[in-house]
């Protein structure tokens, strides 16, 4: 979801990064997470999560991105993963052996969105430049580890993506989703499996996807060290998006 009003409630979490107490933050997060629990296809709540629980870890994570020397070629280029910038009429004609062939057949297959992650409004030009490189990574990473848009795959996505980034926000969706859904225990062992492989891949956050595409992803996945999963995926519910 991306509208006037999820964009409204955007800049006030931005707001509140900046000028709110750690106790405004903690009330934006409770509430952002009572609903997307209630509803895991809002996104926008994702989002509001994000910015409140983050905010005080995010420097740390944008130093880490900024000194490697592939981030900051990202940061001075600025790429996105969206139609404005991406030939995605061409991803389609690779085979879907590889990344770009699957990532474009897995949009596909999900009706998913490519445009629907930007750059969240309010923050500074580098600041939110890294946050929408990670929203708009999100779906690669979903192929790149196999794990599906329903709720036991994007718990376990938000396991792998904590063991990655170190940031709050995976940690309490992962394990909220988790309790959430604990009729189901197979779902905490996709998690900290997840857990696992995002702590033994390579650094995902600063990967030039856009290089990429022509891989093939089996060698691609070996490269970066993103083990196969071995535990049985769960299927729960529609698909749900989150980042």
């Amino acid at each position: 979801m991306h509208d006037a009003r999820s964009e409204a409630a955007q800049r006030e979490a931005a707001r509140l990064v900046f000028e709110g107490s750690t106790l405004d933050r903690a009330r934006l997060a409770t509430r952002a997470l009572r609903a997307l629990l209630a509803d895991p296809n809002d996104t926008t709540q994702v989002f509001l999560l994000g910015m409140s629980l983050n905010a005080a870890h995010f420097p740390e994570f944008f130093v880490r991105f900024a000194i490697d020397e592939r981030g900051a070629a990202l940061l001075r280029e600025q790429p996105a993963i969206d139609s404005t910038h991406v030939d995605f009429a061409a991803l389609r004609r690779l085979p879907a052996t590889t990344l770009g062939g699957a990532y474009v057949a897995y949009l596909a297959e999900n009706g998913l969105d490519p445009d629907v992650f930007q750059a969240p409004p309010g923050l500074p030009s580098m600041v939110a430049f890294v946050a929408k490189r990670m929203r708009q990574s999100h779906d690669l990473w979903h192929v790149l580890t196999g794990y599906r848009t329903d709720v036991a795959g994007e718990i376990a996505l938000q396991a792998f993506s904590y063991a990655q980034l170190r940031l709050p926000v995976s940690l309490v969706i992962g394990v909220a989703g988790t309790i959430r859904w604990a009729q189901e225990p197979r779902i905490a062992r996709m998690a900290m499996e997840g857990y696992r492989r995002g702590r033994d891949a390579a650094w995902l956050p600063v990967q030039r996807w856009e290089s990429l595409w022509e891989r093939d992803l089996e060698s691609l996945r070996a490269e970066l060290r993103i083990a196969p999963a071995r535990v049985p995926p769960v299927h729960l519910v529609a698909p749900v998006r989150a980042a």
